[in-house]
C-alpha cells in the first residue's frame, strides 16, 4: 500500500477536480457521441462542458477539451486534458493534465493548476512496472498542493457533524518507491516519503475555522509538520493486472518508520495489513466480485499530526461519508464491490480508434477508527452502500462516478483509477 497519508494520493492522485468522468459521459450517453471530433492520425478531441455541485464547495462551472491519441487496436497512448473551471471560492481555475502510456507497463503523468483565488495543484509523477527483466517495480511521485477544502472533526469513531472544521493545507511531497520481484508472486519493497505541512484559513466561511476554534488549539500538527517516514513491506501478489485487474489475490504487510533521526517532527510507528481479491464469476470476466480488507495501527499515535493518522470516508474508503469523514490512530476497513461489463461500445473502436467498456458496480463499505490496538476492531462499524459508474480505457485509464449513502444524503465522488 503506497501513500503520502492522509492526502490520499498514492497510487492514485487527487485533484478533486479533475474531469475525466468525460469518458464515462461520452461512452454512457449515446448522445454524447457527436461530441467527439477526429482530428485524424488516431487523435480524438473530445470537448464538454463541466458542472459540478457540492455541499461544501457550491457550485463549478467549466469547459474541458480532452486529446486522445489512440493506436490502431484502440488503446491509448496519450491524453492531453485541458480544462478552465469557476468556483466563487477558488475564482478561475485552469488546469493542464498530460498522461502518457506509450512505454508498455510504464506512465508519466504531469498536471497542474492555479486558481485565482486560493487553490493549486501541481503534480510529477512516474510508475514502471517488470523493470530491468522483470526484476523491479518503481513508483516516483512530487507533488504541491493548497486544498482550501481540508476537513477536520476531532478524533474518535462518534465525532458528531457539528464538529465539522475546515482548513487549508499547503503540501509539499515526495515519495519513491521499489519493489524487487521474487519467484512464487513474492515481493518485497522499501518505499520513502517526506511529506512537509502548513496550515492556514480554510476557503469555506460558512462552517467553523480549525484555527480558531479554541477546543482543537493543541492538535497535534496544527502548526504544521515535516513527516518523513521508510516503509519496508512484503506482499504476494497473483493478480493478473495492477491498474486493471480481473483476477487474483493480494496480501500485503508493512511497516513504516517516522523518526525524527530522518528529520521528521516527531516519531511513532505505522504498520497494516492488507488483503485484496479479485474473482471472475464467469469465463468472460463480464462480472467480476472485487473485495478488500485493511487493518493498521499507529504506534505512539498521539504524536503523529492529525492529517497523518489513520482516516475513513471519501473516495477510497467509505463512500457514503465526505473526504477524512473519522480520524484517530487505527482503523479496520472492508468492502466488496460486483463489478459488471455492461457494454463495449464497437463503433467507438471503429470510427475514433478508441477501446473500452462501461462498468457498473454496486458495492458496501464497513469501517471504524479507534484509539488504542486493545479495541475489537469488529464493533460499532460505519455502513456506507451505493454503485459506481465506470469507464475503463486500458492500458490504465479508470474513470468513475460513485454514488454512496449511509441512509441520509448521497455522496458524490468523481476521479480515476480504482479504488483498490
Amino acid at each position: 500500500m503506497l501513500s503520502f497519508g492522509r492526502m490520499g494520493v498514492g497510487w492514485r492522485q487527487r485533484d478533486r477536480w479533475i474531469r475525466l468522468v468525460t469518458f464515462a459521459v461520452t461512452l454512457a450517453v449515446p448522445g454524447a457521441v457527436g461530441a467527439l471530433i477526429s482530428l485524424g492520425n488516431n487523435l480524438t478531441l473530445i470537448p464538454l462542458p463541466e458542472i459540478l455541485t457540492d455541499p461544501n464547495e457550491g457550485t463549478t462551472v467549466g469547459v474541458l477539451a480532452t486529446v486522445l491519441q489512440t493506436d490502431d487496436d484502440g488503446t491509448i497512448r496519450r491524453m492531453l486534458a485541458p480544462d478552465v473551471r469557476w468556483n466563487d471560492i477558488t475564482g478561475a481555475y485552469p488546469m493542464l493534465r498530460f498522461f502518457d502510456y506509450s512505454l508498455p507497463k510504464q506512465s508519466i503523468v504531469l498536471q497542474g493548476g492555479k486558481a485565482t483565488k486560493i487553490g493549486e495543484y501541481f503534480e510529477a509523477s512516474y510508475q514502471g512496472e517488470h523493470l530491468f527483466d522483470g526484476w523491479l517495480d518503481a513508483r516516483v511521485q512530487l507533488l504541491h498542493e493548497n486544498d482550501p477544502f481540508e476537513r477536520f472533526y476531532g478524533f474518535g469513531n462518534a465525532t458528531p457533524n457539528r464538529a465539522e472544521t475546515n482548513y487549508t493545507s499547503d503540501t509539499t511531497a515526495f515519495l519513491g518507491a521499489v519493489w524487487v520481484n521474487l519467484p512464487y508472486a513474492l515481493h518485497v519493497g522499501t518505499q520513502t516519503r517526506v511529506r512537509v505541512v502548513r496550515l492556514r484559513q480554510g476557503g469555506v466561511s460558512s462552517i467553523q475555522q480549525l484555527l480558531d476554534d479554541p477546543a482543537l488549539a493543541g492538535t497535534p500538527g496544527i502548526d504544521g509538520d515535516t513527516i518523513v517516514g521508510q516503509r519496508v513491506s512484503t506482499r504476494y501478489d497473483t493478480r493478473d493486472d495492477i491498474a486493471i485487474p480481473t483476477e487474483g489475490t493480494l496480501v500485503e504487510a508493512g511497516a513504516e518508520v517516522v523518526d525524527k533521526a530522518l528529520a521528521a517532527s516527531t516519531s511513532y510507528l505505522r504498520y497494516n495489513m492488507e488483503c485484496r481479491s479479485f474473482v471472475p464469476l464467469v469465463a468472460d470476466k463480464r462480472f467480476i466480485l472485487a473485495s478488500q480488507a485493511v487493518l493498521g495501527y499507529l504506534q505512539h499515535g498521539d504524536q503523529a499530526p492529525f492529517y497523518d493518522r489513520n482516516a475513513l470516508g471519501g473516495e477510497s474508503s467509505l463512500r457514503g461519508f465526505g473526504s477524512n469523514r473519522y480520524t484517530d490512530n487505527d482503523y479496520f476497513f472492508a468492502r466488496g464491490e460486483l463489478r459488471s461489463n455492461v457494454w463495449e461500445p464497437q463503433f467507438l473502436t471503429e470510427r475514433f480508434k478508441v477501446r473500452g467498456h462501461i462498468e457498473v458496480a454496486p458495492f458496501v463499505d464497513v469501517g471504524r477508527v479507534f484509539a488504542s490496538s486493545r479495541t475489537f476492531p469488529l464493533e460499532d462499524l460505519h455502513v456506507a452502500g451505493g454503485t459506481v459508474f465506470r469507464a475503463i480505457v486500458p492500458p490504465q485509464l479508470v474513470s468513475y462516478v460513485a454514488l454512496g449513502t449511509t441512509g441520509s444524503g448521497i455522496a458524490a465522488f468523481t476521479g480515476i483509477d480504482y479504488p483498490f
